[in-house]
């Protein structure tokens, strides 16, 4: 089974994977970022990394291993992915918290203002419409996407269709340890469930 754990900066992702590791040692776990962030890194490089992930995840699932990639991927985009059908199960979580823990969180560990920026918290504020919505603003990720995703396979559904399934987990008032511990039971009651597929547009 596949997992994709998204959010805004200053959502915890990096922060739990160490813990994450220990709590899913049976899962494959891995940063989006990993392979490297070129400097000119735009919605075509993110798309195109979404789908290399997903090809490292389907020879985990050859091997029978679960996989957990920890990044910026949006559902929408992870459904569009070339390789997407061929993953047996999905499941997506996003990472949230508030505006002003997610800028105090990203000085602390940046120490300067770079990525605290407005359009950090726009982003954060799109990712928590598209966890619900995929009508909401399609455009922000499919303008300027790699030509190879397939947007029709969702393009058509709205608000409330059972397909449309992302997990948010509020991390505000969490520990590391907390929100580790909630992803580890998200990523159980998924794998109980075995995800979800995906079918048609």
């Amino acid at each position: 089974m596949l997992f994709f754990m998204s959010g805004a900066s200053g959502s915890g992702k990096s922060a739990v994977l160490p813990v994450l590791r220990l709590l899913l040692q049976d899962v494959m776990v891995y940063e989006f970022d990993s392979v490297g962030v070129p400097v000119d890194a735009d919605t075509a490089w993110r798309q195109r990394t979404a789908e290399y992930w997903i090809r490292r995840a389907l020879i985990h699932q050859q091997e029978g291993k679960h996989t957990l990639i920890a990044g910026h991927a949006q559902y929408g985009e992870a459904l569009a992915c070339p390789s997407f059908p061929s993953i047996e199960a999905f499941a997506m979580c996003l990472l949230d918290c508030a505006d002003v823990v997610r800028i105090d969180r990203i000085r602390s560990r940046d120490g300067h203002d770079q990525n605290a920026s407005m359009e950090m918290l726009c982003w954060a504020a799109w990712q928590r419409m598209h966890a619900v919505d995929p009508q909401w603003r399609p455009d922000v990720i499919q303008k300027g996407g790699d030509l190879a995703m397939q947007w029709d396979r969702w393009n058509s559904w709205q608000r409330g269709d059972p397909r449309w399934k992302v997990r948010v987990i509020d991390t505000t008032h969490l520990s590391v340890e907390e929100a580790a511990r909630e992803i580890a039971l998200w990523v159980q009651d998924a794998r109980g469930g075995s995800g979800s597929r995906v079918e048609g547009g």
